[in-house]
């Protein structure tokens, strides 16, 4: 390799799928060392890999797919690493679309691509050089159980970490972008008006750490709670996601009105994580008929 040569790191996007957690979000990491890439070189897409040489010690991970730098996916079943015409008519590396044709007489016509092959350039199952992405999914975590894991624990280990902030963003989602509050003519989105009283991104970034690890640490109660809050739906908001979106429109209320001290941003965020994590359990106990009234988009007196 010439001096002048770049360097290409790998980027390895890990899902938490239903062989693990089950919660289907994704956290990405980039290896540069090259002892590390070299591990990756040779294996196969379905083929079952040990963390630790990438630096996950404790994990086994399952190869999913993977795409070099001009983005060609690797495909299972295509031997070696290099690239291949095949005809598709599915992912991965091709994606059947509909489109509109405009018709002489007027009007358009549809045409659906769905089932239809075409010629597609792909790469070999195989991981190489040119790999610049590699999909893997959690297949087992040695170590102590999830549940019985403190926070300090949690974050400390790179892969749950990233999964709960992540997961915790997501699901707050519901009270910072959700929630629409009008001042004049357009709708501002809950999490630009929590910064205008002090709830900064640092203190949000906390609260969507504490929050995910309490949600990982719901252990067989974890899907129920987060797969009908994973998207927003605003014309029929989940219970809890409507009580998510109270609790931080409350705080944003306080805080406005001096009520809430921002100088203590660790234990504002572990209050804000609290109330929410106990509306959680009222749901799940059957006590949370329904959640407080509380609209989605919200007209704010402007002050003069």
């Amino acid at each position: 390799m010439s001096s002048t040569q770049k360097v290409h790191p790998i980027q390895l996007v890990i899902n938490d799928a239903s062989t693990f957690l089950g919660t289907g979000i994704s956290a990405k990491f980039e290896i540069e060392e090259e002892d590390k890439k070299a591990y990756l070189y040779g294996k196969k897409v379905g083929e079952e890999i040990d963390g630790a040489p990438l630096g996950f010690p404790g994990y086994k991970f399952k190869i999913r797919g993977g795409s070099d730098i001009a983005g060609f996916p690797h495909i299972k079943g295509i031997p070696g690493p290099g690239l291949k015409q095949v005809l598709k008519s599915r992912p991965p590396g091709y994606r059947p679309r509909k489109y509109k044709v405009e018709k002489k007489t007027g009007g358009y016509k549809i045409i659906n691509l769905k089932g239809v092959k075409i010629k597609k350039t792909v790469r070999g199952e195989e991981l190489s050089e040119r790999t610049r992405q590699v999909n893997l999914i959690i297949i087992e975590r040695t170590g102590k159980k999830i549940e019985e894991m403190t926070e300090e624990e949690i974050f400390s280990d790179k892969i749950l970490a990233e999964i709960a902030y992540r997961l915790g963003k997501t699901i707050t989602k519901w009270g910072t972008q959700a929630v629409g509050i009008k001042t004049n003519e357009e709708y501002t989105p809950l999490v630009e008006k929590l910064s205008e009283v002090g709830i900064n991104e640092d203190i949000l970034n906390m609260i969507y750490r504490k929050l995910g690890v309490h949600l990982i640490k719901l252990g067989e109660n974890r899907k129920i709670v987060i797969e009908p809050l994973k998207k927003i739906s605003r014309k029929h908001p989940h219970p809890l996601g409507r009580y998510i979106a109270w609790v931080m429109y409350n705080i944003y209320q306080q805080a406005k009105n001096g009520q809430i001290n921002t100088d203590k941003p660790e234990e504002l965020a572990e209050n804000i994580v609290n109330q929410i994590i106990e509306g959680i359990q009222k749901w799940l106990n059957g006590e949370m008929q329904k959640p407080p009234k509380m609209p989605l988009k919200i007209k704010e007196e402007t002050q003069e």
